[in-house]
């Protein structure tokens, strides 16, 4: 998949809403423009989609059919946060379709390969949603949730939208776990402990008789940053979703985020976390298999490092 930016191009017959949400999507949350499904065909816009993607929220993906007045979005059942978008969203928007199926209908003739983020399941159905008048940005929030990482970089103004007044807004700052988890998964540290887990998981698949590991185990930690952990095993009675977390220095402390608390919690006895040291040469070893981690680690263990409170205790004081 190609995540590098693209230029914007004009395009006609494309309503003022939609350009709003493409200015919101860029301007208050850092979203690219990384595919535009009919580009080169000018004599086709009504059939053109655009996908952003958003480096600061995990490289989440949205895509927007560019076809004259109505605005749709397409998007993930499940927010960047894991939990059901349509739980999330009854209030702001309507869910006009579902799409379950990866090979059939928009999710192969317009998406393909290029928004992965996107991509549906009976688990995880790509939503075609209708924002109510206004609401784009607290639609967008509460799919995209916190960011992880902070630049917001305000982008040009769009080929073909009418003149306006932009609004900059900047990233709210991180909380300590969301950075430490962010910085973990993009450094080389992290993605070798969980390509460990991996090789270790296949191995104890064979050793336990399963005839072709390899479709059973993925390494999911880069491709749905909701799920809560990053490897999946799923070989028939040996299931396991494990979380790996991995650092250069044994004995060190390591940082649970709340959804992957919630997520490892509702698994039971299905949930694995995994301690992994890797040194200096980008060697490692499995320190530590935790089954069924949050029955194991008591409230004492657990250090609270950010609370999240709701808007509504100042709205009662206004």
């Amino acid at each position: 998949m190609n995540k590098t930016p693209i230029s914007k191009r004009p395009l006609k017959n494309v309503g003022d809403n939609i350009w709003r949400a493409i200015e919101v999507m860029e301007k208050e949350f850092a979203g690219q423009l990384t595919h535009d499904s009919g580009h080169g065909k000018h004599s086709n816009d009504e059939a053109t989609t655009w996908i952003l993607t958003f480096p600061c929220y995990g490289d989440a993906q949205i895509a927007v059919p560019m076809n004259k007045e109505k605005l749709s979005l397409l998007m993930r059942g499940k927010a960047v946060d894991g939990r059901s978008l349509e739980s999330l969203v009854t209030d702001i928007a309507e869910v006009e379709k579902r799409y379950t199926n990866p090979e059939k209908g928009v999710a192969s003739s317009v998406l393909g390969p290029h928004a992965p983020f996107l991509n549906p399941s009976p688990a995880n159905p790509l939503l075609r949603v209708k924002p109510s008048l206004g609401e784009i940005h607290a639609l967008l929030e509460r799919y995209l949730g916190t960011p992880l990482t902070k630049a917001i970089t305000p982008s040009e103004k769009l080929p073909g939208s009418p003149e306006r007044t932009s609004v900059s807004k900047s990233a709210p700052p991180l909380s300590e776990d969301d950075l430490r988890k962010q910085l973990e998964r993009q450094s080389e540290t992290g993605r070798a402990g969980e390509f460990l887990v991996v090789q270790d998981e296949l191995e104890r698949l064979r050793q336990r008789g399963c005839p072709n590991p390899e479709k059973y185990v993925l390494r999911i930690a880069e491709s749905d940053v909701g799920r809560g952990y990053d490897v999946e095993s799923a070989w028939p009675g040996e299931e396991r979703c494990i979380e790996v977390k991995t650092t250069t220095r044994a004995g060190s402390d390591f940082f649970l985020t709340a959804n992957e608390r919630s997520v490892l919690t509702g698994l039971g006895p299905r949930a694995w976390l995994y301690r992994v040291v890797i040194d200096s040469s980008g060697q490692g070893s499995i320190e530590t298999r935790l089954n069924n981690p949050m029955n194991t680690i008591s409230e004492e263990q657990i250090t609270p490092v950010v609370w999240r409170v709701s808007a509504s205790v100042l709205e009662a004081k206004k």
